[in-house]
C-alpha cells in the first residue's frame, strides 16, 4: 500500500505538531541531530517560548556531557515555529504530539492528511491510544505509525516505534530509521496493543503492587523501598530477559514462576484503593494528594530529584558506551 518513495526518501525536514512539554523536547532533539524542524502549535505563547526551551535543552546536554558543542551550528536557521498547520506541507515526516485525547488526535490527523503529501509518514506520540484506532479515521492509514517518546526526549534513548494494523513495511522502517538517527535505542512494537510495551510492563507492576496492599501483604512504603533497592539496582543496566539470564537463567526462574504466577493479582477491575483515589482527584505531587501526602514545595523538589537522577544515569550510560567502543576498537 505504500509508495516506493516512502522507503527511499531521506528524511531531512521533520514537522512536530504540538510543542508542549514533550513536543518541545522532540523539536530540540531534532535540531541537536541536524534535522530541519517545523514546529506548529495553535498556542502562540508556546510558539514564542520554543526557542528559549530549545536553548535550555542544549545547555543541559552540554553541561551533562552529552553534546560536544552547544548550541549546534546553524540550528536557528533550521527551526521554523508557526501557529498554522499548513506550514507542515513539504515535511518529509510529521510527528503529532498534542493532548492525549482520542477525539482531538483524530481531528488533527485528518487535517494533516489534507496538508501533507500522500506518502509522508505521520507518527503519533501517544502513550496509550492504540495506533490502529487512530488509523481508522484516515484515508491512507498505511502511512501512520506510533512514535512514543519520554522526557527528556532530547536526551533519553527511549522511543517506541509502534506498528498499527495498517502500517506499511516502508513506513515502519522509516520510523525506526528516524529514531536511530535521533540517537535512540528504539523498542520495536510489531503488533498494536493498548499501552504498547513499556506501559504494559509498568502497569502490570502497578497492579501487583496494589494487589499486595489490598491483600494486606505489605504497605506503600515497604513496596516502594523493595522495588527501589532491588529492581532499581539492575533495571537501568538491563531489561527483564537479560536479568534472568545473568541471575540464574530460565531454568531457575521457570521453577519460581510455577509457584508464584498462580498467586499474582489478575483482576480486570480497578482496585478499591485506586478507585477511591481516582474519585478524590488525587494527582500526587501536583495537588498534594496521592498514595502519600505532599507539601506545596514537594512537586518541584521531586521533579528536580528525578531530573538529576536521569542525568546521572545518562552520563553513566555514555561512559559505559564510550568504554565499550574503546575496547572494541582496540
Amino acid at each position: 500500500m505504500s509508495s516506493p518513495d516512502t522507503a527511499s526518501k531521506e528524511t531531512r525536514r521533520v514537522g512536530v505538531l504540538g510543542v508542549g512539554l514533550l513536543g518541545s523536547d522532540i523539536v530540540a532533539c531534532l535540531l541537536a541531530h541536524g534535522f530541519e524542524a517545523v514546529a506548529v502549535d495553535v498556542n502562540t505563547i508556546r510558539v514564542e517560548k520554543l526557542t528559549q526551551l530549545v536553548e535550555k535543552a542544549f545547555a543541559e546536554l552540554k553541561s551533562n556531557g552529552l553534546m560536544q558543542t552547544a548550541p549546534p551550528d546553524g540550528w536557528r536557521e533550521k527551526l521554523t515555529a508557526r501557529t498554522d498547520p499548513e506550514e507542515l506541507a513539504g515535511c518529509d515526516f510529521v510527528i503529532e504530539s498534542v493532548v492525549e485525547d482520542r477525539e482531538v488526535k483524530t481531528n488533527i490527523l485528518r487535517h494533516l492528511e489534507e496538508v501533507l503529501e500522500p506518502d509522508t509518514p505521520i507518527a503519533s506520540n501517544t502513550s496509550s491510544i492504540p495506533i490502529t484506532e487512530l488509523q481508522r479515521s484516515l484515508t491512507r492509514p498505511e502511512r501512520m505509525l506510533g512514535l512514543h517518546f519520554c522526557q527528556p526526549a532530547y536526551a533519553s534513548p527511549f522511543v517506541e516505534v509502534v506498528r498499527g494494523d495498517f502500517t506499511s513495511d516502508a513506513v515502519f522502517l522509516a520510523g525506526k530509521t528516524l529514531a536511530e538517527r535521533l540517537g535512540k535505542e528504539p523498542c520495536l512494537v510489531y503488533k498494536d496493543a493498548p499501552g504498547f510495551v513499556v506501559n504494559r510492563i509498568g502497569y502490570a507492576m502497578y497492579r501487583e503492587a496494589l494487589h499486595l496492599v489490598e491483600s494486606g501483604i505489605s504497605d506503600y512504603e515497604s513496596i516502594d523501598r523493595a522495588v527501589r533497592n532491588s529492581l532499581g539496582l539492575f533495571i537501568s543496566l538491563c531489561g527483564p530477559f537479560r536479568w534472568m539470564d545473568i541471575s540464574g537463567g530460565p531454568a531457575l526462574y521457570g521453577k519460581a514462576m510455577e509457584s508464584i504466577f498462580p498467586s499474582l493479582g489478575n483482576a480486570p477491575e480497578l482496585p478499591p484503593v485506586m478507585a477511591r483515589l481516582r474519585d478524590e482527584d488525587a494527582r500526587g505531587t501536583a495537588n498534594g494528594h496521592g498514595f502519600y501526602d505532599y507539601a506545596p514545595e514537594d512537586e518541584e523538589n521531586w521533579d528536580r530529584l528525578f531530573r538529576e537522577h536521569v542525568w546521572k544515569i545518562l552520563q553513566l550510560r555514555k561512559e559505559e558506551n564510550d568504554a565499550n567502543a574503546e575496547t572494541t576498537a582496540s
